[in-house]
């Protein structure tokens, strides 16, 4: 109980700092010489069914699309990571003004309703999939969903994982795929030689049944505080042929930055045109080292070390 009014407390203390700092880095912005590069961080885009709390995550596509032509309609170039990463390592000047899309998990809502509205504005964003989810009819285990199945409730099958076709179409249509591991479990909570198997086969895997390269990664959670990656874990995610990839971290990227620590900003429902534009100028970075010392304070809430076979029977449903 005291965890959530702390939480509720410090949201509504968040939307006021970082409303007061958007002047101040709108001006900072305009005289920096460096670029700091935002890449926005979503998971679900569609609606949450009955049996699932309220999630900040879950954005609906009415609100998708307006966040989408703030960043338009206020210059930005909206590119895909990979494309990021080239520009950090090579132009980084040619950055400012740009922001990357990136989506987690990859759910069948990202597909149903994300995916139009991207291709209606023709710009590109990165879709991480989970490599033995694609094709399953499991919901993913951190979402704890136990018991629901697909067809019970049609906002349900927005959470179930893509279809090999609709993750091809993405990856053959001006998207970007990338890794998020093959099992969604912390990389953190493994030994090496798993890490290194869970890395690895989720790249060959998704390589072989979409016929693109994948060369970015997601950290599944992605919290430093907990231990989710750490230097040993993104030197196996080097040595397996991977370019970069990205952390929860909040915060945004200059041309110093770990290409494999990359940190991102987290996109809710509640985030109209002015928060998005907030966001993206810096205003929400103050925060960063917040989440981390409350992360360091306070035990997690998800389940991160499930294998997806025990959704698999949960939810009534079979890998494949």
């Amino acid at each position: 109980m005291l965890r959530q009014i702390l939480e509720r407390l410090f949201s509504v203390v968040e939307r006021i700092v970082t409303a007061v700092l958007y002047p101040y880095c709108l001006l900072r912005e305009r005289h920096r010489t460096g670029t700091q590069v935002p890449i926005l961080m979503y998971h679900q885009i569609g609606h949450p069914p009955g049996s699932m709390p309220e999630r900040q995550d879950c954005v609906t596509p009415a609100r998708f699309e307006r966040q989408l032509r703030a960043l338009l309609d206020s210059g930005y170039q909206i590119i895909s990571l990979g494309r990021l990463i080239q520009l950090l390592n090579d132009s980084p000047d040619a950055l400012r003004r740009c922001v990357a899309l990136t989506f987690d998990d990859g759910y069948h809502g990202q597909f149903r309703n994300a995916y139009p509205i991207l291709r209606r504005y023709r710009v590109p964003a990165t879709f991480f999939l989970v490599g033995e989810s694609v094709g399953s009819h499991a919901v993913l285990p951190h979402l704890d969903l136990e018991g629901g199945r697909m067809g019970e409730d049609d906002r349900l099958t927005e959470w179930r994982p893509l279809s090999w076709d609709e993750a091809r179409e993405l990856a053959h249509n001006a998207m970007e795929v990338g890794s998020h591991g093959a099992s969604h479990r912390s990389l953190g909570h493994m030994r090496q030689d798993e890490v290194m198997d869970e890395v690895r086969r989720s790249k060959e895997k998704l390589e072989a049944r979409l016929g693109v390269r994948v060369e970015v990664f997601a950290y599944p959670f992605g919290s430093r505080a907990y231990g989710d990656f750490d230097p040993s874990i993104q030197a196996v995610l080097r040595d397996a042929g991977y370019r970069g990839a990205c952390t929860t971290v909040v915060g945004r990227s200059d041309r110093d930055a770990d290409r494999f620590a990359l940190r991102r900003i987290p996109v809710e429902e509640g985030d109209g045109p002015f928060r998005i534009r907030a966001k993206v100028i810096g205003a929400f970075d103050w925060t960063g080292p917040v989440k981390e010392f409350w992360q360091r304070l306070l035990p997690r809430k998800e389940r991160v070390d499930l294998e997806l076979a025990t959704a698999a029977t949960s939810a009534g449903g079979t890998l494949r």
